[in-house]
This record gives C-alpha cells, sequence and structure tokens, in this order.
C-alpha cells in the first residue's frame, strides 16, 4: 500500500488546496471587477444587530440598503405589502417591504434577469452570512456591471424581506408585483453558514444552457448535479423556490462551511470568510453578464460537475448510458486482464467487500447515534473535527479490512474487482433512477477501468514508468475530486447523518487499491488512521464549548393565561450549567398546552405580562375567530384543530383545503399590530374545535427575575430570553 499512501497524501494536499476560499480582491482593484473588499462595506453597515420583519433595526437596515441603491444610481423602488401564504398546513403571514432597483439596459423590451437576496435575519443573528453578504454580493454586482458597457437588457435588482419567515418577499413580488412578469432569467444568493467555497447548487428546469454559460464565465466554478438532485427532493426552500414555481432559467449560490454560525450570533462580519463572498460574486458576475447577453434556452436538463474548480464537465442525461457503457465495458475487460495475469480469491474478496462496507458503515451509524435527540444546532460546535473524525475513521476501518485481506503472497483477494462490479451495477440503477447523480457511481467504473485496463490489460501486470504515471495520475485527480465530495456531503448532511461517508468511500476505495501494491502491507497505518478518526470524532462529540465555540442557548419566560402559571422554558433539549441556573429546579416533561414532546422547564413567579385577546363567535353556519395581542407583539401562532373535519377557508386571501379530523392549521403572523386579525370558517356539525394561540414579545418580563448573564461559552439562539404567552380556547355545537 505504500503507494497509494503517498497517493492519498498527496490527494489531501490537493484537495485542501482546491477547497480554500479565493483571496478576496481589494479597495483597488479594477472597477469591472467583483471585490469582497469593497462588498465588507455594505455587509458591515448591515449586519451591526439583529434585523427580523418588524423591528426597529429591520427599518434601519432597509434605509442602509435604500441609499445604498440610490449611491449605485439603481433609483430604488420599495414593494410594501402583507404577504400570506400556505406552506403545507401552515399559513404564514407578515408585512414585507421590498427593495427593488433596475440597471437599465440598451433594450428594456427584451425580458430582464433577476438578481436576489434577501436583508431580513432570524432573532439573535446578526446575519453577516445569512443574508448581508448575499446583499453585499448583490449590490457588488450591481456596481461592477454599471462600471462597464451598458448591458443588452435589463437588470432587475430584487432585496426580499420575510425570506426567514416563509419566502414572503419572494412570494410579494412574483404573485403581485407587476415587474415580475419582465423576468426571464433569476440568480440568487444565500449561505447556511460563514465560511467555504461558494457552490451553485440549484438550477431552474431544463438547465443544460444555464448551466454552459454559468461555466464558461464563471470564475473557478464549483457546481455539480448531484447537488442538485439532492436539492430538489429536500423540504429546503429559497427565494429561488418562488421564482422556479415561474419556470424561469435560474442559478442558486450558496456557501455553508462552519454552518455554528448560521442563524446564530457568530455571524457577525468579523467571523465572516471575506473569500467565500469573493468565490460567490465571481461566479455569478460572470453568470450575470452572460445572461444580459443571451437569455439561457430551456431545452433539457443535463448532467454536470465541476474537476476541483480547474473546468466543468457536462454532458447529456442520454450521453451517461454512453459514459456508463464504456465504463462498464473497460471495467470488465480489465477485471478479465486481471484475473489472468494474478488470479484473486473471490471468495475473501466478496468477504472484504462486504466487511469494507458494513463496518466502517456500522460505526458511522453508532457515532451519529452517540449525539441521541441533541438538537442539530448544540452539534456544530467542533464541525470540523467531525467530518475529518468520521472520513478517517471511515477510511482507516476500511484499508485496515482491506490490507488484512490483500497482503497474501499468492491469491489476493478480490477487493478492488468486487467493489468495481458493485459500482456498476449502482450506477446503472443510478441511471436509470437519477441520471443526473448517476456520475457519481459511473466516474469511479471509468476511472478504474481505465486504471485495470492499463495494468492489466496492456502492461499484463507489470508496472512500468507509463502505467504507474497514468495510474497515479488519474488516481491523485479522482480521489481529491472524492475527498472533495466527501467534504461537501458531510457538510451538507453528515452532522446528523454520518453514515453518508460511505458514499465517497466507496468509490475512492477501489481506485486506491488498484494503485501498484506492496505485498509487505501492515496493518499500522490504518489502525493509526482508524485511532485518529475516532479521537478526532470523539473530541467533536464531546469538546466544551468556549468563548470562540460558544454553545447554543434557548430559555423563555412562558406564561398560560388560563390558569395563570408561569413557567422558565428550555427549548433545546440540554441542561448545560448555565440553563440549569436560569430554570432553577428543572424537570424535563411535556408542558401542560404542548403536544407531547419533553422540553427542560422549571415553575416561575408569575407577573403580569401582556393578555392577548381570542373570541370565537358562533353566526349561523359559520365560526369566526378573532385573535388580538397588545402592542409590542412579535408573532401570533394560532393553532387550529377539529374533531370534525374541517371545511375548506380563506386567510387574507389564500385558499386553505379541508382537512381532516383531528388535522391541525397553524396560522403564523407576524407584526399582528395592535388592531389584530380575524377570519372565519364554516362552523363543524360535530365534535369542537380547538384553538391555541401561542403570543411572543422579544423581550424578558419587567418584573421577572432576571436570566443570569450569559458566560462567554454562551450564546442567545432562536429568540432566547422573550416572553411567550399561552391562551387556550375550545368551541362546542
Amino acid at each position: 500500500m505504500r503507494t497509494g499512501y503517498i497517493v492519498l497524501i498527496l490527494a489531501l494536499l490537493l484537495a485542501a488546496w482546491r477547497l480554500q476560499t479565493p483571496t478576496p480582491e481589494g479597495l483597488a482593484a479594477p472597477a469591472t471587477v467583483f471585490s469582497a473588499s469593497r462588498a465588507v462595506t455594505d455587509i458591515t453597515a448591515i449586519a451591526q444587530k439583529p434585523h427580523p420583519v418588524g423591528t426597529a433595526e429591520h427599518e434601519r437596515v432597509r434605509a442602509v440598503i435604500v441609499a445604498r441603491m440610490t449611491e449605485l444610481g439603481l433609483v430604488p423602488v420599495l414593494q410594501s405589502e402583507r404577504s400570506t401564504t400556505l406552506l403545507g398546513n401552515q399559513i404564514i403571514s407578515a408585512p414585507v417591504t421590498n427593495i427593488i432597483g433596475t440597471l437599465k439596459g440598451k433594450d428594456p423590451t427584451q425580458p430582464a434577469v433577476l438578481i436576489m437576496s434577501h436583508y431580513d435575519t432570524v432573532p439573535d443573528s446578526p446575519g453577516a452570512a445569512d443574508d448581508s453578504a448575499g446583499v453585499a454580493t448583490t449590490l457588488e454586482i450591481a456596481r461592477a456591471l454599471k462600471a462597464g458597457p451598458q448591458p443588452q437588457r435589463d437588470i432587475i435588482f430584487l432585496i426580499t424581506d420575510g425570506e426567514e419567515l416563509g419566502l414572503m418577499g419572494a412570494s410579494a413580488f412574483f404573485h403581485h408585483d407587476p415587474l415580475a412578469a419582465h423576468v426571464g432569467a433569476a440568480i440568487n444568493f444565500e449561505t447556511r453558514g460563514d465560511s467555504g467555497l461558494a457552490n451553485m447548487f440549484e438550477t431552474g428546469p431544463n438547465n443544460a444552457d444555464a448551466v454552459a454559460l454559468y461555466a464558461a464565465n464563471a470564475k473557478r466554478p464549483s457546481a455539480n448535479s448531484l447537488s442538485l438532485a439532492i436539492y430538489k427532493r429536500m423540504p429546503n426552500g429559497t427565494d429561488l423556490s418562488v421564482a422556479l414555481e415561474k419556470g424561469l432559467p435560474a442559478l442558486n449560490f450558496a456557501f455553508i462551511g462552519d454552518e455554528a454560525a448560521y442563524h446564530s450570533a457568530l455571524a457577525t462580519p468579523a467571523h465572516l470568510d471575506l473569500g467565500s463572498v469573493q468565490h460567490m460574486g465571481d461566479q455569478a458576475l460572470g453568470a450575470a453578464r452572460a445572461f444580459a447577453v443571451r437569455l439561457p434556452e430551456q431545452k433539457a436538463d443535463e448532467v454536470f460537475a465541476d474537476v476541483l474548480g480547474f473546468f466543468m464537465i457536462q454532458y447529456p442525461l442520454w450521453f451517461g448510458w454512453i459514459v456508463f457503457a464504456a465504463a462498464a465495458v473497460l471495467a470488465l475487460y480489465g477485471i478479465w486482464a486481471a484475473e489472468k495475469s494474478a488470479p484473486a480469491a473471490w471468495g475473501r474478496g466478496l468477504v472484504a467487500a462486504l466487511l469494507v462496507i458494513v463496518v466502517p458503515a456500522a460505526m458511522l451509524l453508532a457515532v451519529g447515534k452517540s449525539f441521541g435527540s441533541l438538537d442539530h444546532v448544540l452539534r456544530l460546535i467542533q464541525v470540523d473535527s467531525l467530518l475529518i473524525g468520521a472520513g478517517a475513521l471511515a477510511l482507516g476501518l476500511a484499508l485496515t479490512i482491506a490490507v488484512v485481506f490483500t497482503r497474501r503472497k499468492f491469491y489476493p483477494a478480490a477487493l478492488w474487482q468486487v467493489l468495481l462490479l458493485l459500482l456498476v451495477v449502482l450506477g446503472g440503477v443510478a441511471e436509470v433512477l437519477v441520471p443526473e447523480a448517476a456520475f457519481v457511481l459511473v466516474w469511479p467504473v471509468l476511472v478504474g477501468g481505465v486504471m485495470a485496463t492499463v495494468r492489466f490489460g496492456i502492461y499484463r501486470g507489470r508496472d512500468s514508468f507509463v502505467s504507474i504515471v497514468i495510474c497515479t495520475g488519474l488516481a491523485l485527480v479522482f480521489l481529491a475530486m472524492t475527498i472533495s465530495l466527501g467534504a461537501a456531503m458531510f457538510t451538507a448532511l453528515g452532522v446528523e447523518w454520518p453514515a453518508v461517508m460511505i458514499l465517497p468511500l466507496v468509490t475512492g476505495l477501489p481506485i486506491l487499491l488498484l494503485l501498484p501494491q506492496s505485498r509487505k502491507s501492515s496493518t499500522w497505518v490504518p489502525l493509526t488512521i482508524t485511532a485518529a478518526g475516532a479521537l478526532l470524532f470523539v473530541y467533536g462529540r464531546f469538546a466544551a464549548p468556549t468563548a470562540d465555540r460558544p454553545a447554543p442557548t434557548l430559555v423563555r419566560y412562558v406564561k398560560d393565561l388560563d390558569s395563570g402559571k408561569a413557567y422558565r422554558v428550555a427549548y433545546l433539549n440540554a441542561l448545560d450549567p448555565w440553563t440549569q441556573e436560569a430554570l432553577g429546579k428543572p424537570r424535563q416533561n411535556a408542558l401542560p398546552w404542548g403536544n407531547g414532546g419533553k422540553v427542560w422547564w422549571a415553575p416561575a413567579d408569575a407577573v403580569n405580562v401582556a393578555d392577548t385577546d381570542v373570541i370565537l363567535q358562533r353566526s349561523g353556519a359559520s365560526l369566526g375567530i378573532f385573535v388580538a395581542p397588545r402592542p409590542g407583539a412579535y408573532s401570533v401562532v394560532v393553532s387550529l384543530r377539529s374533531d370534525d373535519k374541517l371545511a375548506a377557508f380563506t386567510f387574507d386571501g389564500v385558499k386553505v383545503s379541508a382537512a381532516a379530523a383531528g388535522t391541525s392549521y397553524d396560522i403564523r403572523y407576524y407584526a399582528p399590530g395592535r388592531d389584530g386579525f380575524s377570519w372565519i370558517v364554516d362552523a363543524p356539525q360535530k365534535g369542537k374545535v380547538e384553538v391555541k394561540v401561542t403570543t411572543l414579545y422579544q423581550a424578558w418580563p419587567r418584573d421577572a427575575a432576571p436570566l443570569p448573564p450569559l458566560p462567554s461559552e454562551r450564546m442567545a439562539f432562536g429568540n432566547s430570553a422573550a416572553t411567550e404567552t399561552v391562551k387556550r380556547r375550545v368551541w362546542t355545537p
């Protein structure tokens, strides 16, 4: 394995180099170039404090963006309305104000290019990344485009509002603003962390031409159709989701490194990696210029992936079958030629292949289960250690098994052959089910087939200089790509599901084993890798928070307005020393009005808090529901449930389908104001209607005993130190 270890180390170094973000362009960069050093001025001005919808800081940020657009000569226009949308069985309503500026093109009759991001944040996060970095990227692109020749068509810069509440601003723009009809293509910016390369992770339908234009014009492209295949099967959404409902050609960019900064107090300008902003701007500016010249045609989807950021490979879905066929033929021929050169013990190979998959998978599942029910945000304190630890643990276990089964002098185990045959089968299945993602399984078959053909078909097992150069070169590049893919998959999914590392392991291991092997391989190297991986993962799992890597906390004062009882409630399911001090004598149980889920809580002294009026009134066959909190409420959540079938109804112009008996509807109403809100439903013929109203105020009660000061290793998260009230009403026919 000596050659394999050398190539593996070089592949790690190559991957680490290519995963580094670019150096930000300086303030003196040419005017037509994207500069993160210029963009950070806007980020700093915007991300001073959290600025969720309905707050004074939110209004300040809006004024900053309007002034900046005015300075750029974009003549900003404000679109203000209460936006209401239906997401599953949740109705969400919020007042939003979108900011829209247009860079006029030579021919304003042509469909425009839309460049969009959002300026609202969640509570407790200044949002330097999500999405101040996106807003600053939008503004810097506007500046760079304005510094160059006038574009062929209009370019609309849309800074949406209310994205964090449910894509509210994007919904308002695309459903109600006449300018939306002028849009011919869209580019969106998001983040789910504050570092790492920016990935173009989502496109519009029939993406072949859009991807080709992006690849030809983006600086250091970072994209693949696997991320698209995964994302469109997930429940997540961004503002671009609303644009895609219109069938527009589109590109969506995001960076997701260091997720501990996502929606947290860590998301400050000082914590943000400006290289990530630079990379996002470098890619998107090139794409925007290309789209301004010619909008992408929409004919078909294609397979695409970058090769370590150097260039993109792209081909039609049907061509994937040709790639698969060629890969399978080469792999089968290489396996046959290897068998003629040095017969293998296939029984031992099957056992070894089973073990190198099952043992690492079982271990990764076990370490994932070690988190128990710990909230996602509490797992991110040392996420890099978890990533490296999981990868090293899986690789070390697999290599240990491989060495044990392949180091015999005669008849080595057919391990790489079995793994390659497995990938042939899985690649064929993927070509049928998810052709846009099948390359992840087909390309290793192709690389392995070429290596096996060269080593055993052409050179008959004699490792010449030429065969070594070809095989090590292919292995180096492919293994670096596999390591990069593994890092990306773990960052996106692996904190909850470390077993995702099995995919890069299974695709990379046969390539590693196809390199010239030493008959004297010992297990001390892979066992050392395994031990190092285990130690790193254990450290990442149990490391205590620090001032640099604080842990989130979420404690609220909650009062049941019906019983008059009050509670201190910790909504993150971990009882750290500060939370225990904040609660007093906590117990873990369901709250009286909860849905059965257990949380840590303790009784609190009941003090005066703002009331919420909840009125249910029958009028003929209709049941009117009226809810009015006191001034200053941040949000009201109304949970509506009936023992009988609940007929379809309309809320603020949004049609809500009928619900089966026992089904709940949640209405999330942000910035409710002093007048409250109401709506009418058909009164059920039998069975009661239960209404639970939860009102949130973004401050701790003035008369309640204060929370203890947060230590440096803790940070407020998700509207911590807020006041929550609960009131329930029941209507019976």
